[in-house]
């Protein structure tokens, strides 16, 4: 049968769309919003919002990268994860499903793309496989 031949492109058809959409947001924050994130965090009530704005796109750029490229994967996703339980938690929780209205349906949906690479691992296309020889 068919899906039972290539599971692991399965596992890299999520990789690469959880990574791009983290390197992306966590591009726009690292190199030309941290201020404006920082000022969105101060208005949460976070405290030492600057440090964590930083702590944030850091952990969405190169934990991006790393899910895309297949390495580290586990504790890229396990970042990644936090990073959206806090903004379902903080931000999206309170203002319903869907993400017109600002809610949580899209960091639903990528805090479970995560945990499911924190369950499965990176899968044979990955860098993990490659140099540890591990999923």
């Amino acid at each position: 049968m068919f899906s039972k031949k290539y599971p692991d492109w399965a596992y890299l058809l999520i990789r690469v769309a959880l990574g791009i959409v983290f390197i992306v947001h966590g591009y726009m924050k690292l190199f030309g919003g941290i201020l404006g994130t920082t000022g969105f965090f101060s208005s949460l009530g976070i405290p030492t919002a600057g440090f964590f704005a930083i702590v944030v796109a850091i952990v969405e750029f190169f934990g991006g990268i790393a899910v895309l490229l297949g390495i580290f994967t586990r504790i890229a996703s396990a970042l990644i994860f936090i990073d959206m339980l806090v903004a379902f938690i903080l931000v999206h929780g309170k203002n319903g499903f869907l993400v017109s209205n600002n809610g949580f349906e899209f960091v639903f949906v990528l805090g479970l793309m995560a945990v499911s690479l924190i369950f499965s691992g990176a899968g044979k296309i990955s860098l993990d496989k490659m140099i540890f020889k591990k999923n």
